[in-house]
This record gives C-alpha cells, structure tokens and sequence, in this order.
C-alpha cells in the first residue's frame, strides 16, 4: 500500500519567544515491512535542519534564534508497507518457552525486558498475564493475541484522560487511556513474562484516499493560514500519531500488537520510531525561551494514494 502522511505541528506564543532548540522524530522507517520514498520536514520560522541516524530511527534537529509568535513543523512522507499477512510466520499451536529462557535472548534484548520510569512491571500486570493464559492456546504468539483483546476490551478508549506522563497505576485504577497507555501496560505485561518488547510509534491508515481529500499545503511565506483536516476516527489512531508494541517471537522477528484497537499490524501501519517507552520515540521534543503560556495544535492527515 502506499500511502502519504502529513504531520503539521504549530506552537504559539502570546509573546515572541526569543529562541527554541527541537529535535524531530517524525521521519518512516526503511526496513522489511515498509519502505520510506520520500521525507520533507519544512519549519517556520525558516531554519537549517540537520539529522542524525539512530538504531531506532532518523532524528532531525534545528534551532530558531530570531524572535517569533508561531513556529510551525510540517512533515510530509511518502511510504510504501508491505505487511500484507499480519500472521504470517506466527506459531499458534506448540509452547516456545524454551526460547525465552535462552541467556543469549536475555542479555541481547535486555533493554526490551527491563521496566523503565514508564513501564514499571506493576504486580497486577501478573494478574492480567494468567487471565491472558486462560484465554489462550498454546505459544506465546497465542498468548499476546489474547493479551491484546483483553487489553482492548478492559481499558477504555478516552482521549484527554492521561498526558504523557501518567503512570501504569492511573490507568489501571482509572481503566481508561489513550494509545500510549495501552502500550506501556501490554510492555509491562510482555516483559514480566520475560518476552522482549518494543514501543512503537507511527501512524494509522483509517480507509481515506488522496482523491477524496485534496490537501491544503501552509504557505511558505506564512504560518497564518491552517490546513484543513477532516478525519475519521475508527479505528483509533488515524487522526493523531499513533502507538503500539512490538514482541519478538520465537521465529527471531518482531511482530506487531495494536491493544488500542485489538489488532495485528499490517500494511496499514507505519513505523516511525520505537524504543523502551514513549520517552525514547516523542514526534518533537525541545526547549524554548519566552512566555509560559503557549498553544499547540497538532493535525495529522494519512491518505491512501493506491
């Protein structure tokens, strides 16, 4: 499938800020399930853009030294996936234990079974895995499928109800989240049974065409006049960045659980970034000088081009 991504983030200020410093994680990856043709990340106040290559992904960085009310960060993508079958080489029906019992499957992935500030292996994550058990066959590639639609089915959907930093413990007294917090709790799950697993952002097809909605660029010279977005919202995730983990399984590849919206990735899915927590992988993150009080909005439109 091949699909085109527009990301545009605007901050503005009721005063000028003076000077900002961001890095960018909003580049696709290239690798076995989808390839990135083209990337352009434009920003204005206009500013030279450098980058950097992490094992994770690309990262861009830039600094704005001149006074100003807006700044805006549009990134536009072309990507082609290739995950047609999103079962293809899961084993469903013998017990691969074994596996992760290997010292070379611990010491190698290790940074994917620790817990981190945001994925700390909560004792009732222990309570959630038997349920997930109970419910599958055997493997553990049967285990995450259950582990997924229980996580989908016990937490709720609710934008607004946590922010980047709220813990496992709010979420699971709360039973609600956003995409962020189904990842990190299905983390913590994954890596108290002793399976590697990965946060993952990226984005969402939700079944738009580029045909049916003409994109309305910013204009160079101006970051007065806003795009237009219409979006649709199911599944979850199309009108925002979205995230999911990503597990290794006995056949030595990552494989791909949606919790937010009890799927398996395929070719609608485009990586941009993983690591152990959303800490790793944030689309911006940066430092400003002026007013406290500031506004952000964020659009993101992904389109089917064939």
């Amino acid at each position: 499938m091949r699909l085109r991504l527009y990301h545009t983030t605007r901050y503005s200020y009721t005063t000028p800020a003076t000077e900002s410093h961001n890095e960018v994680r909003l580049m696709p990856l290239s690798d076995g399930d989808q390839t990135c043709l083209d990337f352009r990340l434009t920003v204005l106040p206009s500013t030279p853009v450098f980058e950097y290559d992490l094992p994770t992904g690309r990262v861009h960085h830039f600094g704005v030294r001149s006074a100003h009310h807006e700044l805006a960060i549009m990134a536009e993508s072309l990507v082609v996936t290739h995950r047609h079958d999103p079962f293809a080489g899961l084993n469903l029906t013998e017990d691969d234990s074994a596996f992760y019992r290997q010292p070379t499957v611990r010491e190698r992935y290790g940074e994917y079974l620790a817990p981190t500030e945001r994925v700390l292996l909560h004792p009732e994550t222990e309570r959630i895995a038997v349920v997930a058990h109970k419910q599958a066959d055997v493997g553990s590639a049967s285990f995450l499928i259950a582990l997924t639609r229980l996580l989908y089915h016990v937490i709720a959907y609710a934008p607004g109800a946590t922010n980047v930093n709220s813990s496992i413990q709010q979420v699971l007294e709360q039973k609600s989240g956003v995409c962020q917090d189904f990842a990190h709790l299905m983390l913590a799950v994954c890596r108290r049974q002793h399976i590697p697993a990965r946060y993952v952002s990226g984005y969402l097809y939700t079944g738009e065409r580029a045909e049916d909605y003409p994109v309305t660029e910013l204009p160079e010279d101006s970051v007065d006049e806003k795009p237009s977005y219409s979006l649709r919202t199911s599944p979850t995730g199309g009108d925002a960045m979205h995230a999911w983990v990503e597990c290794l399984l006995s056949d030595g590849k990552w494989h791909g659980f949606d919790p937010t919206n009890n799927l398996l990735t395929n070719q609608n899915y485009v990586k941009v970034h993983f690591g152990r927590d959303y800490g790793d992988v944030p689309p911006i993150r940066g430092i400003y000088r002026g007013p406290f009080a500031r506004a952000m909005d964020v659009a993101v439109r992904v389109l089917r081009e064939q």
